[in-house]
């Protein structure tokens, strides 16, 4: 690609030019350890980072042109823009051709259910008989190609050249969880989406965003970013927040007045089984998914699907398929030879962690005791939330290590526990494995442990540079099957 080329689509963002039009690049980055030759690349100021610093480092590592957006020394060949995120998402879309418009693109934001909702059109897509990729917090799957990546959304560089893997190898649909992180840092700015899907908007990331209206306006901002023809679902209730807008908009949930109207859920350890009243009449749908919210995130696809074109009782038999993600409400099987359920989950706003105590409340025949922490270097104020949450809808709450990410556990847990609810039952524990193991060992036939906060993530971060192999599923089998060999086959 030639810079003459890539001036052309950057357009108004253009402050300098001082390199030859002509010059030809063949790769684009902007992180430096990618650096090769013939590599355009990117300078951004992070918030711990700014790599404008290191210009020479990557220069003699085979740079052959600069995208700035402070002033460098005219040594280097640089193009000064207004903005290096927005700037990086245009070049990125550009270099790789502009994937998204061969592709049916689904884009899905909001607090919770991200996950669970790209995954389950995911699904649906391939019983329907089709191929394509999705990208997002447990794991990215291009085609097959299955890997972890540390964003729920990654680069804008990522993002389209893994668009771009999509449509060489026959793909035909491209889903993606869009985080407010992203949307408001440019990532999928120059992406276009024919459906996007709004879950639900409580609060989380504070520490970023400050304030929850500028939080919510940065989610509804997908909303702009649809193709002419796109659509977007979302919960009925956000349809007020709504402001010119020019797409189309269907909604779902349980207000009457929903274009798909969720009503009747019943929720059992077998999965959750609800009827809805669609534009094709009422249908009756069952899913494996348990949680009563799980008919809102299911809902959400089957209105997307349906109002591009697919057969809705196409869509709901492979609804019914469906197994779940990992870390998502998963059952630990293992824990019924003890007498109890033990279930882990990604829940780690007080948002979610109600909605899931909630559906176990009406799961369980004994007692729910529940184990979490807080994130470190995240939304300090959500922490008493969390604990006043937890408290007040478990039988025991065990306040444990969550990743502190640098910051003091203990710290962390003295901010959880100024929520608790005078009177109820709680321990704070700082070892999180000690924590599971009390959990289970506090529970007797009939109880439920919920392991909340971590869900799939395979490690515990304690800050950059130590951080140790932990997965909430993983422990917990192993404690369990201790305690079986040990005898404790059931609990009094």
């Amino acid at each position: 690609m030639k810079i003459k080329e890539l001036l052309n689509a950057l357009n108004s963002l253009v402050l300098k030019v001082n390199c030859d039009k002509e010059i030809e690049f063949e790769h684009i980055s902007s992180y430096s350890r990618d650096v090769k030759e013939e590599t355009l690349f990117i300078c951004r100021e992070g918030s711990n980072f700014d790599s404008h610093t290191i210009i020479d480092k990557i220069y003699k590592q085979g740079a052959k042109v600069f995208v700035v957006e402070k002033e460098v020394p005219d040594f280097y060949p640089y193009i000064q823009v207004v903005d290096s995120r927005i700037a990086e998402a245009i070049i990125s879309s550009e270099f790789f051709g502009r994937p998204f418009e061969k592709l049916i693109t689904f884009g899905v934001t909001g607090t919770n259910g991200k996950t669970t909702t790209v995954h389950l059109f995911h699904h649906i897509m391939h019983s329907l008989g089709y191929k394509g990729s999705i990208s997002g917090t447990v794991l990215n799957d291009i085609m097959g190609d299955k890997f972890y990546c540390h964003n729920t959304t990654p680069s804008s560089i990522e993002i389209l050249k893994n668009m771009a893997r999509t449509v060489e190898n026959g793909g035909k649909y491209f889903g993606m969880e869009v985080s407010s992180h992203a949307l408001a840092q440019y990532r999928v700015e120059s992406v276009k989406f024919d459906l996007v899907g709004l879950t639900n908007i409580t609060r989380d990331h504070l520490d970023y965003h400050i304030t929850f209206e500028n939080y919510k306006r940065t989610k509804l901002h997908i909303l702009n970013l649809l193709k002419p023809d796109g659509i977007a679902i979302i919960n009925h209730e956000y349809l007020k927040d709504i402001k010119n807008n020019n797409g189309r908009i269907v909604t779902f949930g349980v207000d009457r007045n929903s274009d798909y109207v969720i009503k009747e859920i019943n929720t059992n350890w077998s999965g959750t089984f609800f009827k809805l009243d669609t534009p094709f009449g009422p249908k009756m749908v069952s899913s494996q998914l348990i949680g009563e919210y799980n008919a809102f995130n299911i809902t959400l696809v089957i209105a997307a699907l349906v109002e591009i074109g697919y057969d809705i009782d196409e869509v709901i038999n492979a609804v019914s398929t469906f197994r779940g993600v990992d870390g998502r409400f998963e059952i630990i099987h293992e824990a019924r030879k003890l007498g109890i359920e033990v279930v882990v989950d990604f829940a780690h706003t007080p948002d979610a962690l109600e909605k899931v105590i909630l559906s176990l409340r009406k799961l369980a025949k004994g007692r729910v005791i529940t184990v979490f922490g807080a994130g470190g270097q995240a939304d300090v104020g959500k922490r008493p939330l969390m604990g006043e949450v937890v408290s007040k809808y478990s039988d025991i709450s065990i306040i444990t290590t969550d990743d502190p990410r640098g910051e003091d556990p203990g710290r962390i847990i003295k901010d959880v526990e100024k929520g608790l609810v005078p009177g109820s039952l709680s321990l704070s524990i700082l070892d999180r494995r000690e924590a599971i193991e009390t959990a289970i060992t506090l529970a007797n036939k009939g109880d439920v442990v919920l392991i909340a906060g971590r869900g799939h993530e395979p490690y515990q971060i304690f800050d950059d540079s130590y951080q140790v192999p932990f997965k909430d599923r993983d422990v917990a089998i192993d404690i369990i099957f201790q305690k079986i060999n040990k005898g404790e086959k059931t609990f009094k």
